[in-house]
């Protein structure tokens, strides 16, 4: 990877898991910009957005300056512990045993072959220890990521005094 991935949600870091760790095939669909409607292919998107029928089904939006865009699925490694334990195993194989605690609040992940990180979560704490065994070094927003994992977990938001 010749430049520093940013990631700011749990869905940024979980397609580098997917694509750089586990080397997952990731599902991929189109979709129009108002996040509507998936299609199988760029071709039957634009061919939807066009047609009078399908606007009917969201009959405020301006068509005109609607764009179509490719996603890139990956499985919800942060948040699903199936997938978790898939890639802890995929991350052992292929760098060394996972070592894993808590220190002054904060979870530090390291496998054998890689570089210790710091999180206040195990599960981001762990892939991004597997991808800094990789060499990929993301910049992380842990603020945004942790409280979207503390949603996706149904955990209540801590009161602002």
């Amino acid at each position: 990877m010749s430049h520093t991935p940013r990631v700011t949600t749990v869905a940024e870091l979980d397609a580098l898991v997917g694509e750089f760790v586990v080397a997952e095939k990731p599902e991929i669909y189109w979709e129009d910009s108002h996040g509507t409607f998936q299609f199988d292919t760029e071709e039957a998107a634009r061919k939807a957005i066009h047609d009078p029928y399908y606007q009917n089904f969201l009959p405020d939006v301006d068509w005109s300056g609607t764009i179509v865009r490719q996603v890139r699925s990956y499985r919800p490694y942060i948040a699903d512990p199936v997938a978790f334990w898939k890639m802890i195993t995929a991350a052992s194989e292929q760098y060394g045993a996972l070592r894993l605690s808590r220190e002054r609040g904060e979870w530090c992940a390291v496998f054998d072959k890689g570089t210790e990180t710091r999180a206040l979560s195990a599960q981001i704490a762990v892939c991004l220890a597997a991808l800094a065994a990789k060499g990929i070094f993301p910049d992380v927003d842990h603020s945004r990521l942790e409280r979207q994992l503390g949603l996706i977990l149904g955990e209540p938001e801590p009161v602002q005094s």
